[in-house]
């Protein structure tokens, strides 16, 4: 006897027939992860000096791809040259800090006309120590004196007579003396600030102890602020133990420690030897891939006295007469220089407030 189908058996098979078809359909794919592109490496601009002809030098600025432009060529050896920048980046000096006998010098350059170098005369008041530019890109010289001093004690007090001021006799180690701030005017140094100070001694603060020395921007012989921080390791701390176990032979035998720096891509260790004034020096370590390495092609004599200083994600590493660029991030050397002094990165035009104090003296 057959049986009649009813409605439902032949629903049932629609719904089995859909979802038969519905399981051969591909199941949807997830689109690929991109693939993280590598943050490309930073620009660079750097400040150099190279030996010129009959004892001179010369101010080169180099950019990333290697172009040098020659600034100024001065008849001064570029071991006694300090350079500086005004804030707005349109101008520069040179210093010839000269030796023995021989007085100090300057020139003036304007970046923008590559008009220079043009020379110009510095106080003749005290010994010029340095120059520079204030906020407003006057030039300023900062000058000790030593000698030709007006020295008066009255009721068992030492003092110092400056335009008819009293400038109290620093009660301490060292030659005590007078340091002065001259800004130029026209063809004319006009005396702004002075404080009596000391000379002489290590911790002697010269020419520092002025507050209009504080205020000067971008100058060789001034505080760098991309000079990082160096933060000293305690003898038998992990991280002076663990480097101590790396490196057995420093290539030297400099009494120091081992001090930190900071960079982009995480701390920095160097040797700093405990001289009069104290130096960093190799041995360079940074981690890479969990283990202490020396920086790529480093190539510097383990006697060597370095300078160290981060812009971003950049290090600078110079020497007596090279310099050594990394990117901090990848642990590789994208620049060197050799046959080169003073190394150090371009400064950035910067708007700057500060003033130059407005009395003539100042008691320390």
């Amino acid at each position: 006897m057959l049986r009649r189908l009813g409605p439902a058996f032949f629903l049932g098979s629609v719904l089995l027939c859909g979802a038969c078809k519905k399981s051969e359909d591909p199941a949807p794919t997830t689109p690929p992860a991109p693939r993280p592109t590598a943050e490309p490496t930073a620009t660079f601009t750097l400040s150099l000096l190279q030996d010129a002809p009959a004892s001179g030098c010369t101010w080169i600025r180099q950019d990333t791809t290697g172009t040098r432009k020659a600034v100024a060529t001065v008849d001064a050896p570029c071991e006694q040259v300090d350079l500086a920048w005004s804030a707005d980046g349109k101008q520069g000096v040179l210093v010839d800090r000269g030796h023995g006998a021989t007085p100090p010098r300057a020139w003036k350059v304007d970046f923008e006309s590559d008009q220079g170098p043009l020379p110009f005369s510095l106080p003749t008041e005290g010994h010029t120590d340095s120059v520079g530019f204030d906020a407003q890109g006057h030039t300023v010289a900062l000058v000790s004196q030593l000698e030709g001093l007006t020295r008066k004690a009255e009721r068992g007090e030492e003092f110092f007579v400056v335009d008819g001021r009293r400038l109290p006799v620093p009660e301490t180690e060292g030659s005590a003396g007078l340091a002065h701030a001259f800004r130029r005017e026209g063809e004319q140094w006009r005396r702004v600030e002075s404080v009596a100070t000391v000379y002489e001694t290590e911790d002697a603060p010269g020419t520092t102890a002025l507050a209009t020395a504080t205020q000067l921007v971008s100058s060789t012989s001034g505080q760098d602020p991309e000079v990082p921080t160096a933060t000293e390791l305690p003898e038998g701390s992990e991280d002076a133990v663990r480097l101590d176990a790396v490196v057995k032979d420093k290539g030297h035998t400099e009494f120091g420690t081992w001090v930190s720096l900071e960079t982009h891509g995480g701390p920095l260790y160097a040797w700093r030897a405990a001289r009069e004034l104290p130096v960093l020096m190799p041995p360079l370590r940074w981690e890479l891939s969990d283990r202490l390495a020396e920086p790529e092609s480093l190539s510097l004599s383990p006697t060597s006295v370095v300078e160290l200083r981060v812009r971003g994600s950049l290090l600078l590493v110079t020497s007596d007469h090279g310099a050594r660029i990394y990117d901090t991030r990848t642990k590789k050397r994208i620049a060197h220089l050799d046959d080169v002094h003073d190394a150090r990165f371009w400064p950035k035009p910067r708007t700057v407030t500060a003033a130059i104090p407005s009395g003539t003296s100042a008691a320390q």
